[in-house]
């Protein structure tokens, strides 16, 4: 092979792998954002709370609002 055939052919090849990977990451990507909303959404659930946040135990009395009329 001369020299610019092997450029070529390790160019198509590095351009091949470049689109697999980036095809992959961008899966990941959306997994991970789905993941953040759903987590975010379960954080919103009294009941699920305490199982996803160590920090729940430190939060205090929630203030009660007075209604003025």
């Amino acid at each position: 092979m001369h020299k610019g055939e092997e450029e070529q052919d390790y160019t198509a090849l590095f351009i091949s792998f470049s689109q697999q990977a980036e095809l992959w990451m961008m899966r990941l990507l959306i997994c991970l954002i789905i993941a953040l909303c759903l987590f975010q959404a379960a954080l919103t659930i009294p009941g699920f709370r305490h199982l996803l946040s160590s920090a729940e135990k430190f939060e205090g009395v929630p203030v009660q609002r007075l209604d003025r009329h």
